[in-house]
């Protein structure tokens, strides 16, 4: 099954795990820039988690190396970590 890379979709797909997974579905918005480290949201235990559910619904292999803050920093960040590694073509 190949995953649906449009931007939309990783958008809503990332942002409805940390709602549901993560912040335990509260109403937090979180808008593209939100620091969600600062705010408690990721931590070493949610990162985990998020790692996971990224590397099973996007087909993806998350490196060790690219397990920094810059990368999962914000909805824009794992966005964008997400698309430069499909179209590397780590999968």
């Amino acid at each position: 099954m190949t995953p649906d890379t449009r931007s939309d979709t990783v958008h809503e797909a990332v942002k409805t795990f940390i709602r549901e997974e993560l912040s335990y579905g509260q109403d937090d918005q979180y808008d593209e820039n939100a620091d969600l480290i600062d705010q408690g949201v990721i931590d070493s235990m949610s990162l985990l988690r998020l790692v996971s559910f990224l590397e099973e619904r996007f087909q993806i292999r998350v490196q060790d190396e690219d397990l920094l803050p810059a990368n999962f920093r914000s909805l824009a960040a794992v966005e964008a970590y997400i698309k430069r590694t499909l179209d590397a073509g780590a999968r």
